[in-house]
């Protein structure tokens, strides 16, 4: 009888590691609230607002790389659930987190000034603010995501399906924090910005010199770039998307406070399945082929009701703040449409890169939350506008 209820809570522990994770994605509108209450200023210019999606996605798409190899490290035991005495693995992708948020903050500053029409002379500040939003940014996620990790594997939860929804969250919050932080700066008589991002550069350069021969180090950067140039990329459609959207979404009170939940739950999702598909391909559990996706769809199915719960309780809060039928059906209709397509991406993606000898832990999950906050941002801007 025992030995039947231990078999039970294993066959449904994706569902309640995902319940658990994903109820974190609920603090995703404390960052609306923010960006919100702080609107004026992030609309003082062309480029400001622009700047915002494209940080906002960029971070997470670097903490879902730092989520997915720590989680993966501590399944296979080449990380260690500690900051102190850890392995020179570990340290390797902390330190290509630091340099690919150099890399990744000059795009998005340049992408910025490309397509918000800012003058030449703004150039320096919009870089800086860029620099600036990501330093302050990373100084608290990149610990919290690895203190997410170690704590989860301590406990004996699944990394895979804890840490990046949470770390994910954490991120978001504080990026917008960072973000208001910087532009704050940026519009005030202070030259901090400009420090910061000197600063910036200065370490990231220091830390290149120490880890340049480590091959962990070289292979994160080798193959993660061509991923946070596509996320940075992707990210500045989203931006436009969700700036063409903006004053349709106000017009729906119900849509607007549950906007950015709406944007992590999602993502989230395929993330959970992201992370266990590279996990079992690591381990062996599973080959790298497409047809495997069928051995899967019991987990896959967890993943879908979680979701489905928290996305009805969006739908309940929508219908709450809104007061109409349509603030309660919209965010059901993005999530049926959308969740299928995403986990069969992310799926695609893990074979893929397995198969051509790549780490999808540098791809999957960063790609695929891009992709999510691009598609649903447009989708949720196509039904508003019916």
């Amino acid at each position: 009888m025992i030995a039947m209820l231990k078999d039970r809570r294993r066959r449904f522990q994706i569902f309640r590691d995902s319940m658990f994770s994903l109820s974190f994605d609920m603090g995703g509108l404390i960052a609306g609230g923010l960006l919100e209450s702080f609107s004026s200023l992030a609309l003082r210019t062309g480029w400001s607002i622009a700047l915002y999606p494209i940080v906002l996605t960029g971070r997470g798409a670097l903490n879902g790389i730092e989520a997915a190899r720590i989680s993966t490290g501590l399944h296979l035991g080449t990380v260690r659930p500690a900051f102190r005495g850890n392995t020179k693995y570990y340290y390797s992708i902390l330190a290509s987190m630091v340099t690919l948020s150099l890399i990744m903050s000059l795009l998005m500053g340049s992408l910025a000034f490309i397509f918000s029409g800012a003058t030449l002379e703004e150039l320096p500040i919009i870089l800086s603010t860029a620099i600036s939003s990501q330093t302050i940014a990373m100084m608290l996620i990149v610990p919290a995501t690895s203190l997410a990790g170690h704590e989860s594997f301590k406990r004996g939860l699944d990394p895979d399906a804890v840490v990046y929804p949470i770390s994910s969250t954490v991120a978001d919050i504080w990026a917008t924090i960072s973000y208001i932080i910087a532009l704050t700066i940026a519009f005030g008589p202070s030259a901090l910005n400009h420090v910061i991002a000197s600063a910036t550069v200065i370490f990231t350069l220091s830390v290149v010199a120490i880890f340049s021969r480590e091959e962990e180090f070289r292979r994160t950067l080798r193959e993660s770039f061509p991923t946070i140039a596509s996320v940075t990329l992707i990210s500045s459609i989203s931006g436009f998307a969700l700036s063409s959207a903006r004053r349709r979404i106000e017009d729906t009170p119900g849509i607007l406070t549950i906007y950015p939940a709406i944007i992590d739950t999602l993502g989230d999702c395929g993330a959970i399945f992201g992370s266990t598909s590279t996990t079992r391909l690591f381990t062996g559990l599973m080959r790298p082929s497409l047809s495997e996706i069928s051995s899967r769809i019991g987990e896959l199915a967890q993943i879908w009701i979680a979701g489905l719960i928290y996305y009805f309780l969006y739908a309940t809060l929508g219908f709450s703040v809104g007061g109409n039928l349509r603030s309660f059906a919209i965010p059901l209709i993005v999530y049926l449409i959308l969740f299928p397509l995403i986990s069969i991406f992310t799926f695609s993606l893990a074979i893929l890169a397995f198969k051509r000898g790549l780490n999808p832990d540098n791809f999957i999950i960063p790609l695929e939350t891009t992709m999510t906050d691009t598609i649903t941002t447009v989708m949720l801007a196509a039904i508003l506008s019916i």
